[in-house]
């Protein structure tokens, strides 16, 4: 998985496999918050992860896209 969400307010951070798959999700929780008359605690961003870490029996390795 490639592309995140992030919805500091809602459900945090969400993995997605593709662009479109996050921009959706996206929008989908921006509509949330408009259709709930909450739009003051809007703060969502979405994008592709370049690079990450992980942990292998405690070793941390940073991952390059």
């Amino acid at each position: 998985m490639k592309y995140f969400t992030y919805d500091h307010n809602g459900n945090g951070f969400e993995y997605h496999k593709t662009a479109e798959e996050a921009k959706k999700y996206a929008e989908e929780s921006l509509d949330f918050y408009l259709q709930n008359d909450d739009e003051n605690n809007v703060d969502i961003c979405w994008g592709e992860i370049k690079e990450s870490v992980h942990s292998n029996d405690a070793a941390l390795e940073l991952k390059g896209k």
